[in-house]
């Protein structure tokens, strides 16, 4: 039920405008099971709908407020450990950052490496966007020192550009383009041409944001450092 809550908040802040959803979308969009959001929101708006039968955003943020209110305390208590657990990940990553700049002094950048990769994936979801584009990052740039394979620090670029468009905004995509651009030299390096084509392949899809957020000249102009001259025409 707390999680439905949640859920349904956020899905309510996306909700399009003079749309209506059935349950049934409901349900998806909230990652829920169906008889579960039956049964949580004909309790709340007090009516018995067809799971198909379309709902309106004041219907649906009605429920929502009555499910909210009914459960406050529940919620109060659940938020709090989740921040809890949030801040306790990002003093963990502080702490492992201390031990990462001693191995990189003492040379260590195999250690490094591989303890920035196991502090992703152990608080993957609970660090906050900005520390785990910086883990990208700081494994991009040892990685490429200890020459790690292709394949793995492609996966740090992409991971980086994702974190960082977590939120899309003006900011965000020049952000991530400045990212692309700051390590795309590397990736151009491989010998077979797969660097190309991955970087060409980040770019288009990095091309909707960029139009939205009229960055599409910027766009061009990483594709021109790279000298991906050759599909240009395809970010215009």
């Amino acid at each position: 039920m707390l999680d439905f809550i949640l859920e349904l908040e956020a899905v309510l802040k996306i909700w399009p405008d003079s749309v209506k959803w059935s349950l049934v979308q409901i349900a998806e969009q909230t990652h829920t099971k169906v008889p579960h959001v039956v049964e949580y929101l004909t309790d709340a708006l007090n009516k018995n709908p067809d799971v198909h039968d379309p709902l309106s955003y004041n219907e649906v943020h009605k429920a929502f407020v009555v499910l909210r209110d009914r459960h406050k305390v529940q919620l109060e208590a659940l938020q709090e450990r989740e921040r809890k657990a949030v801040q306790n990940a990002v003093d963990a990553y502080g702490q492992v950052m201390e031990k990462v700049r001693l191995m990189e002094m003492t040379r260590n950048r195999r250690g490094a490496y591989r303890t920035l990769n196991y502090t992703y994936g152990n608080y993957l979801e609970l660090l906050p966007p900005d520390i785990k584009t910086q883990i990208c990052n700081d494994c991009l740039r040892i990685g490429i020192k200890e020459k790690i394979n292709f394949q793995e620090l492609s996966q740090w670029l992409q991971r980086g550009i994702q974190h960082l468009m977590e939120s899309p905004s003006r900011d965000s995509v020049e952000d991530a383009l400045d990212f692309l651009d700051a390590y795309g030299d590397y990736f151009l390096t491989e010998a077979h041409g797969k660097g190309e084509k991955f970087l060409t392949n980040l770019l288009l899809r990095l091309k909707p944001a960029a139009m939205e957020f009229d960055l599409s000249p910027k766009l061009n102009e990483v594709a021109g450092d790279f000298k991906l001259v050759e599909v240009m025409d395809v970010f215009v």
